[in-house]
């Protein structure tokens, strides 16, 4: 079988047999969801929920963006669902960590791989790190909500730059606003 008759799901799941042999001694967290959704979300790397559960955004974080979806009409299996970097990084002290520069570029050609391969109508980014991963400049108050046109692996992609749900559960004020967010993808797939 030559590699463009494998389906979708068996060519993740070659690239994340090449991060399981890169990362032999770290719990990975790689996608949830079928890659024949039209959207794909990113986030920036699990944290301690997500690497007990093996999936991405199961946290409170998860909880409030299932919430948001759900009230604009969307499950949460209507997506796909992934994260820049694939493990948990965490502090001396146990705790989660913002993902490194050098971390977020060590995933950034798996992640352009996997992009390919979903090859998704449009990319949502939960947060500052999603953005920076995907090399999008400024801040996420200038970028938020609004739609990039990138080139990713030679292939111009639509991504939605939306808050991060944890930068919403620390600032309720900004809830309306990232649900006003991600009620954009509905016109934009």
């Amino acid at each position: 079988m030559t590699p463009n008759q494998l389906s979708k799901e068996e060519k993740l799941k070659y690239i994340f047999k090449a991060i399981q042999k890169a990362y032999p001694d770290r719990r990975l967290v790689f996608n949830d969801g079928s890659p024949e959704m039209p959207v794909m979300i990113i986030g920036e790397a699990p944290g301690k929920d997500e690497e007990v559960q093996g999936k991405p955004f199961v946290g409170r974080g998860g909880r409030l963006l299932n919430a948001t979806l759900e009230k604009l009409g969307w499950k949460r299996s209507d997506f796909y669902v992934t994260n820049v970097v694939k493990y948990r990084p965490a502090d001396e002290l146990g705790g989660n960590r913002t993902p490194t520069p050098e971390e977020i570029e060590k995933f950034r050609p798996a992640l352009e791989k996997e992009i390919d391969i979903v090859d998704p109508k449009l990319i949502v980014v939960l947060g500052r790190i999603s953005m920076t991963g995907l090399g999008i400049e400024g801040s996420m108050s200038m970028n938020h909500g609004r739609v990039i046109n990138k080139k990713i692996g030679g292939t111009d992609r639509k991504i939605l730059v939306v808050y991060h749900p944890a930068a919403i559960l620390r600032n309720m004020n900004w809830e309306p606003i990232f649900r006003e967010d991600l009620a954009k993808i509905r016109k934009l797939v």
